[in-house]
């Protein structure tokens, strides 16, 4: 079962000490190229780094490409509702909220991947 977590740091810092970081970057720059976002995360990016610069793209999609930011939430699963549950005025606390729930939709997909396929 997958375990809860409280925010993207503490799920990367938790996925980083498992073989599928490598599998969760990879599954992220898959999500972002397939939404024809021009990103892609080093495999051996740490995972501030990792948090932080997905943050910002998140944050720069907000403001200037609303459209592609819609686009990727629905590439990637992300439900509606949570989003929508994003209290906050605040750009900065939004993208990183948004980037949590981004990072926690991927991880479970890979996460389900690996336990559930063949």
């Amino acid at each position: 079962m997958l375990p809860s977590y409280q925010n993207s740091a503490d799920l990367l810092s938790s996925v980083a000490t498992t073989k599928l970081y490598k599998d969760l970057i990879i599954q992220l720059n898959k999500d972002l190229s397939l939404t024809g976002i021009d990103v892609n995360f080093p495999e051996n990016s740490s995972p501030l780094e990792l948090k932080e610069s997905l943050q910002k793209i998140i944050k720069e999609l907000i403001l200037q490409d609303f459209n592609s930011y819609s686009n990727l939430l629905y590439r990637i699963d992300v439900s509606e509702k949570e989003i929508q549950n994003i209290a906050s005025s605040d750009i900065d606390k939004y993208s990183e909220n948004a980037t949590f729930l981004i990072l926690k939709r991927v991880w479970k997909k890979v996460w389900f991947k690996k336990n559930f396929s063949n």
